[in-house]
């Protein structure tokens, strides 16, 4: 969902795949103990965040405004029915980029990367989303918590479809290739469906937001309360990874 024109470091290949595991639908998953980020190893990859990643006004993390984005719109509308810049707009997931030794982001490197499911699971959705390729909605239930959904945005050459179980680090698809801009998107959300996301009288609600079972990667409203995507249902994907991390 960040748009910079750079030059990066050419792709690796994309990998060829083990034969997946035979499709057999999967109504409820199995309980989901442990966790990982879908890009592996976990240190290779990260969020833009200006003056750690790079020079550049950009922040790709969970919760932030990115004032890369500029006066360009989305689907909000404010009380006065104006459109509601981008870089207003509070980020519902974390734009993941593969980073160097120094932990500096390397455009385009992640281009064709494995995306791995966070933990077991099963596909509850695939859509494709045309010049932003397709996403990947995987279901998952962990004890004492009700169910949660990691969400992968911007991605290719897909291993899945909805229905099919999947476990802990089995590949789901691999990173599209965008150019510069190549990057995952992923979201933990609580909620499977966004299509009726926003309420009546949000600024999501009052524009073209609702209608998108995938959602929209976003959140803002006139009411600070409700603005971030905390108020949606949408989870800190780094945090709660971090929470449930996998014994290694």
């Amino acid at each position: 969902m960040l748009l910079v024109i750079l030059s990066g470091c050419s792709p690796a290949a994309p990998p060829s795949f083990p034969p997946a595991p035979p499709y057999t639908p999967w109504p409820t998953p199995p309980i989901a103990a442990q966790f990982d980020p879908p890009l592996l190893p976990a240190d290779a990859y990260g969020p833009y965040v200006q003056g750690l990643s790079g020079p550049l006004a950009v922040d790709t993390r969970y919760g932030v405004q990115n004032p890369a984005l500029g006066s360009r719109s989305n689907c909000f509308r404010d009380v006065n029915d104006d459109e509601v810049p981008f870089d207003q707009l509070y980020h519902a997931g974390v734009d993941l980029f593969a980073l160097d030794s120094s932990g500096q982001v390397v455009w385009g490197r992640v281009a064709n990367a494995p995306v791995h499911a966070v933990t077991d699971g099963v596909v509850v959705f695939t859509q494709d989303a045309g010049s932003d390729c397709f996403i990947v909605i995987t279901e998952h239930w962990v004890a004492g918590e009700s169910a949660v959904y990691s969400v992968y945005w911007h991605v290719d050459a897909l291993q899945v479809r909805a229905g099919q179980p999947v476990t802990r680090r089995q590949v789901l698809a691999v990173v599209c290739d965008q150019g510069a801009n190549s990057h995952l998107h992923w979201e933990m959300r609580t909620f499977r469906d966004g299509s009726a996301l926003f309420p009546q009288g949000t600024a999501g609600s009052r524009g073209t937001c609702n209608g998108r079972v995938a959602g929209v990667g976003y959140t803002w409203d006139d009411d600070p309360s409700r603005a971030r995507p905390d108020a949606y249902g949408y989870l800190d994907p780094l945090a709660f990874v971090a929470s449930h991390i996998a014994n290694r």
